[in-house]
């Protein structure tokens, strides 16, 4: 106890160098800040997988048709550049079948009108 009676407790105080903590911690207030921020996206910096991620996220907001900007744009360049024809076979297998069933109709109209004189 102390001269005058009350009991002192061994309290320590913790002091930090100045310089030290000013290096240490940001005591600006930036992160209040509304700045645009160029680093935040950059087309230099962007990546096919920032490409697809964004894709993927505005997938719903992308117009389905368009000249540019749109769903049916993406699908013919990129058809295009890789030469996409999914049903392309299909479609010459379906025309082959077209011009084969118009000649055996033209031949049937002929066979038909020949017995028709030959009555």
């Amino acid at each position: 106890m102390s001269e005058n009676g009350n009991r002192q407790a061994g309290l320590k105080k913790q002091v930090f160098d100045k310089d030290a903590f000013e290096k240490t911690f940001n005591t600006e207030f930036t992160e209040l800040l509304s700045s645009d921020d160029p680093s935040f996206f950059s087309l230099d910096l962007a990546t096919i997988g920032d490409f697809f991620e964004l894709y993927l996220r505005l997938f719903n907001e992308i117009p389905k048709l368009g000249v540019v900007n749109s769903h049916e744009y993406l699908a013919r360049t990129s058809g295009e550049f890789v030469d996409f024809q999914p049903q392309q076979a299909e479609i010459d297998e379906l025309l082959s079948e077209i011009d084969q069933l118009r000649e055996e109709n033209l031949q049937l109209r002929v066979d038909f009108a020949e017995s028709l004189d030959n009555d």
